[in-house]
């Protein structure tokens, strides 16, 4: 673990005054500027320079973004609490209504949910060179603010494919058919998002349904080969990895290609047939202690410096196109280009709230996976 940050999980903060839910993780960068331990005046001054930060990345792929900030802002202490989506959606809501300060900064996977803190007023506007540098589809009335682009992908063991001789899928219809063709090899040994409780699972999956025919039959055979659920990716792909899991779908490009690159063992594919790119939003919450800072944050992850860092350490593609795009980006939008399938960031992304359509969306799910016609 870096010496600099300290882990706290299911904490009360007394510095920032704040309870968390029970499943978060507190991550602290003490400034790099030197300060006096014990000093009253230094500890109110350590309180106005800190800038908290709510995201759903998880740190090790984060981490390298808040190091470089620090690096330019060296007197600022950094926050930043590891939340799921739905916690920090819910979470962020509570403090506004107790009347509570809210994080400076929320950078979320849920493309939805940030979208609707914006569009319900509850973020400031925020202009400035680096977000006037963002394309049009990536910025909201300066409210929200596209930071990453990251594809959905599939994943599996290359040992235990190579050992059963089986190739690997490279389209949707080609997973289906190898679940139907090697149910002996493959039930219990898949893996995806639990749409139930992730709030990007359930985003990946209403964009399959837009652009693929055959999603309810997909998850009927995921059903039938008794997949595993999960909240996040990591579990997956550390599962797949070792082979308690050997295949997994729409597991999160960034993390599945950096988990890669430390674990040969782990493939990643980019589907043939198309692919669902998200992004991560960020907004800065009205009840924020230190909207400066959080906009100073903001403009650093999306400057050139920020973008190549994210892109960089954390396989986070970048939103700006005058960042040199990496291999894995390149692949994406310019081998793939005609078949990617993106989110503009906008009330468009409303649509999948609506409560009605949610729950039915969420009852054919289940009905898929029970195989209930």
């Amino acid at each position: 673990m870096n010496l600099r940050s300290t882990i706290i999980i299911a904490v009360f903060c007394a510095a920032v005054f704040r309870v968390l839910p029970a499943s978060a993780e507190l991550f602290i960068f003490p400034a790099l500027q030197n300060t006096t331990p014990g000093d009253p005046e230094q500890l109110l001054l350590s309180e106005s320079r800190t800038v908290v930060i709510y995201g759903s990345a998880d740190i090790e792929a984060f981490r390298p973004a808040i190091d470089g900030f620090q690096q330019s802002n060296p007197e600022i202490r950094v926050e930043y609490h590891q939340l799921q989506t739905l916690e920090m959606y819910h979470q962020t809501l509570a403090e506004r209504e107790a009347g509570e300060p809210n994080a400076d900064l929320v950078i979320s996977s849920s493309m939805d949910l940030q979208m609707k803190l914006a569009n319900d007023g509850y973020a400031f506007s925020h202009q400035s060179d680096q977000t006037r540098a963002l394309p049009n589809w990536a910025r909201w009335r300066n409210e929200a603010f596209a930071v990453t682009q990251e594809p959905a992908v599939m994943a599996y063991n290359r040992k235990y494919f190579r050992e059963n001789n089986l190739e690997p899928p490279r389209t949707r219809n080609d997973f289906i058919r190898l679940l139907n063709d090697h149910d002996d090899l493959l039930s219990e040994k898949v893996t995806t998002y639990d749409i139930e409780r992730s709030g990007v699972g359930f985003l990946f999956l209403a964009r399959d349904e837009r652009f693929f025919s055959g999603i309810w039959d997909f998850v009927r055979t995921l059903g039938q080969a008794k997949v595993k659920l999960y909240s996040n990716t990591s579990p997956m792909l550390e599962k797949i990895a070792d082979g308690q899991l050997v295949l997994g779908y729409n597991l999160l490009g960034s993390y599945a290609e950096t988990f890669s690159h430390r674990n040969p063992n782990l493939g990643v594919i980019l589907p043939d047939d198309f692919i669902v790119v998200y992004s991560r939003i960020a907004i800065i919450p009205r009840g924020a202690r230190n909207p400066e800072l959080g906009g100073r944050f903001l403009d650093y992850i999306l400057s050139i410096e920020g973008q190549s860092i994210l892109q960089d350490e954390g396989n986070f593609n970048p939103v700006r196109p005058d960042v040199p795009p990496s291999p894995f980006s390149s692949l994406i939008f310019d081998r793939y280009g005609e078949r990617v399938r993106s989110f503009p960031v906008g009330p468009g992304l409303l649509v999948y709230l609506d409560q009605a359509k949610r729950q039915r969306f969420l009852s054919r799910w289940q009905d898929a996976l029970l195989n209930r016609r």
